[in-house]
């Protein structure tokens, strides 16, 4: 790039600049992942090193309807809502932040001239969303206003922030249906697009049948290949299966064409050419006996230690462990609790084969747990839970996926609004390992006629324990992190018409801040 004061030269290293503002004296990094800043020749640029500033621009993808648009597979109508937010204000400053508070609202959703909240299904105009209360003040109806719509086409879902509501955004999807086999009900965190994912998830049986969802967000079609391992290694008939996604579009692969029977899946999607969102949908109907629906969502990438949050046991509950490498994975599994660390004899060496997948019961009795896996070689791992009715005939019911996590650093958030039911229960479930963690929870709820509350509760989770805290009557969760390496998750559940739902939402970190680096101008 050429100026009147001469050439810039870049060498910015692992950093890919996306757009250059000429005249400007910043550089939008793709993905608004970092920020250059231009100094004047012999001059430097404000700041004095590399630093980390608020994002300006963030975006989080959702899978769309899930039940939908694959061939092969019936369709199964549910009612999808999606919603995204800003965090309070005070949330970011817990985390060692500070708002942006120029931000103001508008009747077109949480928006306005220096920022904006919009959700969309990739290519049209933006979905129909709910604004914030048009006679709140302006600041504040944006930093509280939710924008939720709810999509019906056959693709992905973007929410997208601008200025002052960028830091933090969060969106989450819910699918719910009732009153039939296909009943159950998914809370589903939309989540940063990514070039690597791993879900874990799904099972065998006729009437089981599992989609994986692969959204695009670019402007360029995506290579993708997907690789399943099983109970007795990885799969043959899934090795080598690639799938182009085109821009700003979603795929969904039947994984029972990819891993006809497999029993035990743990799916590996690699992008190439960009990134992308992966979602793992999960639908069993066992004979005549709806069993529910879930969605398995990005797991943690295989490593020698990982935290699962929000096993919410009141049934028949497992872990799956999944061994990608080429050596034989010796693996501990601790209950975490809120007294501490347990640890059952059944549970003190699991052995999983190389590239293989195993089912472990758990067997804890009623109430909310973290696991604590600890192996000499990497793996993966989710917590499956599932409640069912008493009794009756068909003992219909509905289950959940719980994966292990990265630790949310700085901030996260999860609506729920749309995801209860009448009489419902929702349970935020804060899991530590080492050093345990030192978190604020911020429940923000809003009344019918738009007025807002946020409380504050302070949590600390001592070292391989959990703490659990009530959040049944707020529509947004929020988990700000002062201290330690904390996991996070909302079981939410109850009944209607006496048969159970249960969904788990993992908390993941939100989009925060970015990197902006000095760059100096040199002479010819």
């Amino acid at each position: 790039m050429r100026n009147s004061s001469g050439v810039v030269r870049l060498a910015l290293t692992g950093l890919a600049v996306a757009g250059l503002a000429v005249g400007a004296t910043r550089v939008d990094a793709l993905g608004s992942d970092a920020t250059v800043q231009l100094a004047q020749a012999q001059g430097r640029a404000g700041l004095p090193e590399s630093t980390d500033v608020l994002v300006r621009e963030s975006e989080v993808l959702c899978p769309g309807p899930q039940r939908v648009g694959l061939t092969g597979l019936r369709d199964v109508a549910g009612t999808v809502t999606v919603t995204a937010s800003a965090p309070p204000a005070a949330a970011l400053a817990e985390a060692g932040l500070a708002a942006d508070t120029s931000s103001t609202a508008s009747t077109t959703g949480s928006t306005s001239s220096t920022g904006r909240i919009t959700l969309g299904d990739g290519t049209s105009a933006p979905l129909g969303a709910t604004a914030p209360d048009a006679s709140a003040d302006a600041a504040t109806a944006a930093k509280a206003g939710a924008v939720t719509a709810r999509p019906t086409a056959t693709a992905l879902v973007t929410a997208t922030a601008t200025a002052g509501l960028a830091p933090g955004l969060a969106a989450t999807q819910t699918w719910w249906r009732a009153g039939d086999d296909d009943r159950g009900l998914a809370v589903t965190p939309c989540t940063l697009p990514a070039s690597d994912a791993w879900l874990v998830g799904g099972g065998g049986g006729p009437s089981r049948s599992e989609r994986v969802l692969v959204a695009n967000p670019g402007g360029n079609a995506v290579s993708v290949s997907l690789e399943v391992f099983g109970a007795k290694g990885p799969v043959a008939s899934a090795d080598g299966r690639d799938v182009s996604v085109p821009p700003r579009s979603r795929v969904a692969v039947s994984l029972d064409a990819l891993a006809p029977g497999e029993t035990r899946p743990a799916v590996h999607v690699v992008a190439t050419g960009g990134v992308v969102s992966a979602v793992l949908d999960d639908a069993w109907i066992d004979g005549a006996t709806g069993r529910g629906i879930d969605d398995s969502v990005r797991a943690a990438a295989p490593a020698t230690d990982l935290v699962v949050a929000g096993v919410d046991d009141d049934g028949e509950s497992l872990v799956r462990v999944a061994n990608p490498g080429t050596r034989e994975a010796l693996v501990q599994v601790r209950v975490l609790t809120d007294r501490g660390p347990s640890q059952p004899e059944a549970l003190r060496a699991v052995r999983v084969p190389a590239g293989s997948t195993a089912d472990v019961p758990l067997a804890l009795g009623a109430g909310r747990y973290g696991l604590r896996l600890t192996s000499d070689q990497p793996v993966l791992a989710a917590a499956w839970v599932e409640r069912r009715q008493a009794s009756g005939a068909d003992r219909m019911g509905d289950f959940a996926w719980a994966p292990a996590t990265p630790a949310v650093r700085g901030l996260a958030g999860v609506q729920i609004a749309g995801a209860r039911q009448p009489g419902g229960t929702a349970t935020l479930v804060v899991a530590a390992g080492d050093g345990g963690a030192d978190a604020t929870v911020h429940l923000r709820s809003r009344s019918a006629a738009g007025a807002v509350t946020d409380r504050a509760l302070p949590v600390t989770v001592g070292v391989d324990s959990v703490a659990t805290v009530d959040v049944s009557s707020a529509d947004e969760v929020w988990l700000s992190v002062q201290r330690g390496e904390p996991r996070a998750a909302v079981s939410v559940g109850g009944a209607v018409a006496g048969v159970p739902y249960l969904s788990v939402a993992a908390l993941s970190s939100a989009p925060v801040t970015t990197l902006a680096v000095p760059v100096r101008q040199v002479d010819n």
